[in-house]
């Protein structure tokens, strides 16, 4: 997503921590980041800085454009993350260190759960809410794809599919049936409720 306002800003780096390990994403999740540093987070914070900066004028959100673009593309080598600053939306989910490979200009909703050793090529695509991509998931074509759609390991998509809340699995993809969305099948709920809790909060 195109990161416009401080107020966007805030929300959408609290919605990741949230969705990563800090239920709160107040003062008790900044004090355990700096005692315990969870380098995935501080890369998805940059991400969210640097589309913050990308959308703003003047000389000075140039030089701080500058400043936090090399943060997000020190941590990106350290993690094997090559991810497009505007191409995800809030309350992203990556688990694990390892390759990940998502194209600047595609399109992504929320709660998207990646993870390593996938790539969404770099042509557009546009993808609904909860995505989850499951390791070595592929998606190549310019393709748009519904809500609470699950992709299996080792799959390759390169058709639509604008049906929700279906499992998409094979080399090329299928639907194989129907399938709760991530966040619900996995438990993340009561981290989902408090994310949207925390929209209505922001006035967002």
């Amino acid at each position: 997503m195109e990161i416009r306002t401080k107020k966007e800003l805030k929300f959408v780096i609290n919605a990741d921590r949230i969705m990563n390990g800090c239920f709160g994403g107040g003062i008790l999740c900044k004090i355990k980041l700096l005692l315990f540093p969870n380098y995935i987070i501080s890369f998805l914070k940059e991400m969210r800085i640097v589309s913050y900066y990308k959308h703003q004028k003047g000389v000075l959100n140039k030089i701080f454009l500058g400043v936090h673009y090399a943060r997000y593309r020190k941590l990106g080598l350290k993690l094997g993350f090559s991810i497009g600053y505007d191409s995800l939306g809030y309350g992203v989910v990556i688990p694990h260190y390892g390759t990940i490979v998502i194209g600047g200009s595609n399109r992504i909703g929320n709660y998207a759960v990646l993870h390593t050793s996938t790539c969404i090529s770099d042509n557009g695509k546009n993808i609904g809410d909860g995505l989850y991509l499951s390791t070595g998931a592929k998606i190549t074509s310019k393709v748009n794809l519904g809500n609470g759609i699950s992709i299996g390991a080792n799959s390759l998509v390169n058709k639509d599919c604008v049906e929700d809340n279906v499992l998409l699995a094979g080399m090329p993809a299928k639907v194989i049936r129907q399938s709760e969305i991530w966040y619900i099948r996995d438990s993340f709920d009561k981290k989902v409720e408090r994310i949207e809790e925390l929209k209505k909060q922001y006035g967002i």
